[in-house]
């Protein structure tokens, strides 16, 4: 992908199927968790930042288990499909957050 051109609202499996493949191999970890920045700084203020949303959001996903049916009393259709998308991005950034600890 060419970095001049903006970023697409939306991408199809195709055209995501063939940058994948075209992606260049990903290098060896540069840092171990805890190493120092380029500005010289522990990296131990963003290890416990990132430790710490992970938690909230695992908290917020049980939060959303044992809501139930409440989750839903008082709220509009547009509402609930915001809960549903911060729920689904939730999962999402718990993800991205154990694949950048790996």
């Amino acid at each position: 992908m060419d970095p001049s051109q903006p970023i697409p609202e939306a991408i199809s499996h195709r055209q995501l199927a063939h940058l994948l493949r075209s992606a260049a191999a990903e290098p060896a970890a540069i840092a171990e968790p805890g190493a120092e920045l380029a500005g010289g700084e522990p990296n131990r203020e963003l290890e416990a930042l990132l430790n710490a949303y992970g938690q909230l959001s695992v908290q917020l996903l049980r939060a959303f288990e044992g809501a139930g049916d409440e989750l839903g009393r008082g709220r509009t259709p547009r509402q609930l499909m915001a809960m549903g998308a911060l729920r689904a991005h939730a999962h999402m950034a718990l993800q991205a957050l154990a694949a950048s600890q790996a």
